[in-house]
Parts: C-alpha cells; structure tokens; sequence
C-alpha cells in the first residue's frame, strides 16, 4: 500500500467514525423520543459502525506494516479477522433487535411519532446516501477489502433509513382509513423486514473473513487473470508444463509457481534467465494488482496438485 493510499483510506475513516456517531446520537434520540424499534435498529447500527470504523484507523495503519522477525509474511491477515469480528458484531446487533422487534409484535405492537419519524427519515437517509456513494467512489478508484465493506454498511444504513421514512408516510396516509388499525404493527413489521433484508450483509461477511483467514483461492476471476499473465510470459521459453496456487488474505494475494523445464538447450534453463522470468512476473502481475507477493520455482520434475 503507497503512503497516499494509506493517508486516503485514513482519512475517510475518520468521516465514517464521525459520521456513525452523529447519526447514531441522532438515531437512538428519535428511536427513544418516538418509541419507535425501526429507527433504535438504526441507531444500533451507527453506533456499531462507530465503534467498527474507530478499529478501522487501526487496522490500516497495521496492514501497512513490513514484515518482521515475528510476522514473516506481514500483516495482511489482520484485515479479514477483523471483518470477520465486523460481520459478529452487526450479527449480534441484527438478531437483538430481532428479538425486541418480535417481542413488541406479540405484545399488540406500537404506534410511534409519525412526525418525528418522518424528520428523522430525512436526515438519516440524505446523510447515509452521501457517505455511500462515497465509499463506493473511494473503492472504485482504490480498491480496498476494509473500504468496500465499509461502503456496503453504508449502503445497507442507507436501505435502512429508507425503509423506515417509506413505513412511517405510508402509516401517516393510512390515519383515518379503514386500515388505521394496522398502523401500530408497522413499526415492528418494518423492522423485522430491515433484519431480513440486511442479514446477507454480516453472514457473508463471516464466511468470506473465515474463507481468508483459512488461505482460500481468491475468486475464480482472480485466478484466470493470473493464468493468463502466467502464460504470456512463459510463451516464448520451452516449458513443458506449469502450475501455480494462489491465495487472497485481506488485500494481500500469494501466489506459488512451478515451472517445468526439461531442455537443457533452451536459455530458460539457466539461472539468469530464470531470474529474468521472475522479475517480468513480477512486474505484469502487478500492473494488475495492488499487493501481491511471488514465489517461482523452477524444477525439471513434473509438479502435480491435488486438486
């Protein structure tokens, strides 16, 4: 990661941080104020991307670290353990406010401040949608795994805040119909739709955090690029045969290449020119990606995975 990568991702966190509290502050306010558990979701929500965006200043400045005498591969696998921990966290949030969700459905429900709601809707939605497409425009540019998660809980902030300004108007119209009753379910409903909604966002987060810590192949995508990339600098040498394994940790990918070469009269053979190989490899592999560390090695003995 360059030092400007850093400073950038540094310096968007801190707007997460502060915005996360703000609305969060906000959010609980208007969630007590109101009685409503839609927009108390909501707050629990910022305030839990409040506390995640404040380990995130931290988690960067680590990934950015060499390698040392106790880490010799560096840091990289700080950054999935701690989206892992980021999917738990809104996990845990999701499945409490499930269960108060649940509860006040069963009691007969409840009719929150339809005015304060709809106040608190657009300020929650405008505010959430401006920070996403940020973060989308930031992980565009720079791709990075922490930035993209961080633009998917604010995406998911956003969905949030919307569903429960498009719940409260519609419970506003609904006063005086032949439908008011239904007026005092809206709210946990609502927020039980939320949770269904968002409950993909912390579940693949878990699964993708535990597939890095664990060394998993990066996407199939991933792998065909650097098949690719492979072949074209190997095509003008006479290698017999050739394989490779990769993995993806956080931002970081490894890649291990065996290359069999049998012709002791091709220049592949000799130790300079395979030093050649290695630093166009190198040089191809990263015009295509951000961090990637190579090992090649070259052997006449076939190498066979399996896999």
């Amino acid at each position: 990661m360059t030092k400007n990568k850093k400073h950038s991702e540094t310096s968007i966190f801190i707007i997460s941080v502060v915005a996360n509290l703000l609305l969060a502050i906000i959010a609980l306010y208007y969630g007590i104020k109101t009685g409503s558990e839609a927009i108390k979701l909501d707050g629990y929500y910022s305030f839990a991307g409040f506390i995640l965006a404040l380990i995130s200043l931290w988690v960067v400045k680590m990934v950015m670290k060499p390698e040392s005498s106790n880490y010799n591969f560096g840091y990289a696998t700080i950054e999935p353990l701690f989206n892992l921990v980021k999917g738990l966290m809104i996990l845990t949030v999701v499945l409490s406010s499930s269960v108060n969700a649940v509860k006040s459905l069963l009691s007969g429900g409840n009719t929150p401040s339809f005015g304060e709601s709809i106040v608190y809707f657009f300020i929650s939605t405008i505010t959430c949608l401006v920070l996403t497409l940020l973060f989308y425009n930031k992980n565009k540019k720079a791709p990075s795994p922490i930035i993209h998660v961080e633009y998917k809980n604010w995406f998911v902030d956003t969905i949030i805040s919307a569903s429960i300004g498009v719940a409260f108007i519609s419970s506003y119209f609904l006063q005086n119909t032949n439908f008011d009753s239904l007026i005092k379910y809206t709210d946990p409903i609502i927020t039980l739709a939320i949770i269904l909604f968002i409950l993909k966002l912390p579940l693949t987060t878990i699964k993708t955090g535990i597939k890095e810590i664990l060394l998993s192949a990066p996407d199939n995508d991933i792998v065909n690029k650097i098949d690719l990339i492979i072949k074209d600098v190997i095509c003008n040498y006479d290698v017999e045969d050739y394989n490779f394994k990769a993995t993806k940790t956080g931002r970081e990918i490894y890649l291990l290449v065996h290359i069999q070469v049998i012709n002791e009269a091709d220049r592949l053979y000799s130790i300079k020119t395979q030093d050649e190989v290695r630093e166009e490899m190198k040089h191809q592999l990263d015009k295509c990606f951000d961090n990637i560390k190579l090992d090649i090695a070259f052997s006449e003995n076939k190498i066979l995975y399996d896999f």
